[in-house]
């Protein structure tokens, strides 16, 4: 029985996933800077890349389901780990919270940066897919 197909060797749903922990990262820090002269906001921060260490276990032995009533055994898949939108530890106060402006606006390059990235890699894999299917040779 052929386990993986051509679909899971391109790691396609790790990059779906990257996209919407980036969307949902942008979400929270658009929600940071709108909010810098809101009295009392506590700035936030999306949570993935920690709990996704955590989940993966390093060192810890996977299992292979071989039908989607078994349980999971081991560490859990990239899609199978979900963010979390916590409170920043900060010091910071700017007089009215404590939302770091330049920090907020730091974060929003970085993760425009890599969501174009991925959907740059992620359109490159497709494309890829499509030309193999149709049997285009380059």
């Amino acid at each position: 029985m052929i386990q993986s197909t051509l679909f899971d060797r391109a790691r396609l749903e790790g990059l779906k996933k990257a996209l919407t922990v980036y969307s949902q990262r942008h979400r929270v820090v658009s929600e940071n800077v709108a909010n810098v002269e809101t009295a009392g906001y506590r700035a936030r921060e999306y949570k993935f890349e920690e709990l996704l260490q955590t989940a993966s276990g390093a060192g810890r032995l996977a299992g292979t389901r071989t039908d989607a009533h078994h349980l999971p055994i081991g560490r859990r898949g990239v899609e199978l780990t979900d963010g979390r939108v916590e409170e920043q530890e900060s010091d910071l106060d700017n007089g009215v919270n404590n939302v770091d402006v330049d920090r907020e606006m730091a974060e929003l390059a970085t993760t425009d940066l890599s969501y174009r990235l991925a959907t740059r890699v992620l359109s490159m894999k497709y494309r890829i897919l499509r030309e193999a299917v149709s049997g285009q040779v380059r």
